[in-house]
């Protein structure tokens, strides 16, 4: 009995201690797994969201490129003896502070703004060779039984006001005035169809519109030639905000309205292709063009970088100096490497394509 008493004492304390400190060396190796998984999980999501958030901007940015300068309206040209930015307008490495045809904007350092113009949601009208009224023109659905103008279920008359209006005459004497939509726009009824009638009222409007016009050319008291063609004009300014969301800048009757496109944007590099023989070749990629440059060749393709970072920055991390260059190593565009913070995890995508409305 007393052998058996013996034989089934229990654990002494100091066996009962290597036993909890090994469990705890245990529990500690698994805690910081765990922790290092959630990290890795964390960033890899990211960086997932990064990935779409740089192609989203870039692809938006390029569709809306795309359809610009549908008008015969050049990219830049010479009005009253200066060079000026049309159709296209590009600022390389704003400071921090951009002038825009909007005003001023707070744009991340370093980072380009570019603001394009063109008919981005409603197609140009076909009118009936007529000469603009002094403050408005008339817009029909159907001439002689046909109907000429299938885009009039996209016109909103109510909301037009403060955009621009442009109105195309001769193609071949590169005829074309610019003007700004007013107030008190009218159109017919949709039980009309295929009959109605859009008068839109515009004058000479502000600066942003007023002087795209060419030298000696202005809607004041009408249009002077007359005009076989009339499209509601947008002005869309991309730029990425000090908050790292590219943001997008609309006219409208307030004067423009900010719209958010993409968020963790890092920064916007522009790069535009400039034809200076005539041959549809691109003879250089100008990445910090002035307007006398665009003016002084035909642009004829863009080339848009979007850097994308993390919404946070990663432990330890430096982004690699590669995802800025080139393969030959070169610094993409002229990107300002010392404006961005490199303890993100950072994703790009280049995306070219030619501006087919200034192919010949």
């Amino acid at each position: 009995m007393i052998a058996m008493r013996m034989n089934s004492r229990g654990f002494t304390l100091i066996e009962m201690l290597v036993v909890i400190a090994l469990l705890a060396i245990i529990m500690i190796g698994l805690l910081n797994l765990l922790d290092t998984s959630s990290r890795i999980s964390v960033v890899e999501t990211e960086l997932a969201d990064t990935q779409e958030n740089v192609r989203f901007a870039a692809y938006h940015i390029m569709r809306t490129a795309r359809m610009m300068g549908s008008a015969a309206m050049p990219f830049a040209g010479n009005i009253g003896g200066s060079d000026t930015w049309l159709a296209g307008e590009l600022i390389s490495n704003a400071s921090g502070t951009a002038t825009t045809p909007f005003g001023n904007v707070a744009v991340v350092a370093g980072s380009d703004v570019l603001t394009l113009r063109g008919f981005f949601e409603i197609a140009p009208f076909f009118v009936d060779r007529t000469a603009a009224a002094a403050s408005s023109i008339t817009i029909e659905e159907s001439a002689d039984g046909a109907v000429i103008n299938t885009n009039f279920n996209n016109v909103d008359h109510t909301t037009i006001e403060g955009r621009g209006i442009f109105f195309m005459g001769r193609l071949d004497q590169n005829e074309y005035a610019v003007g700004e939509i007013d107030r008190g726009s009218t159109k017919d009824p949709d039980t009309d169809a295929p009959d109605r009638s859009l008068v839109i009222n515009f004058s000479a409007g502000s600066a942003q519109w007023s002087g795209l016009n060419p030298s000696g050319v202005s809607v004041t008291g009408g249009v002077p030639f007359d005009v076989y063609r009339v499209g509601i004009m947008e002005s869309y300014t991309y730029y990425v905000a000090p908050d790292f969301t590219l943001q997008r800048l609309r006219a409208d009757s307030s004067g423009a309205t900010s719209e958010p496109v993409a968020v963790n944007i890092g920064s916007l590099q522009v790069e535009l292709c400039v034809d200076v023989d005539g041959d549809n070749q691109c003879d250089s990629w100008l990445s910090a063009p002035t307007a006398t440059q665009a003016a002084g060749g035909q642009v004829i393709g863009l080339r848009i970088t979007v850097f994308g970072r993390t919404g946070r920055e990663v432990l330890g991390w430096v982004e690699p100096m590669s995802t800025f260059q080139t393969a030959a190593g070169a610094t993409i565009a002229d990107i300002n490497v010392a404006n961005l913070d490199r303890t993100h995890k950072w994703r790009r995508i280049e995306v070219a394509a030619a501006l087919r409305n200034y192919l010949f």
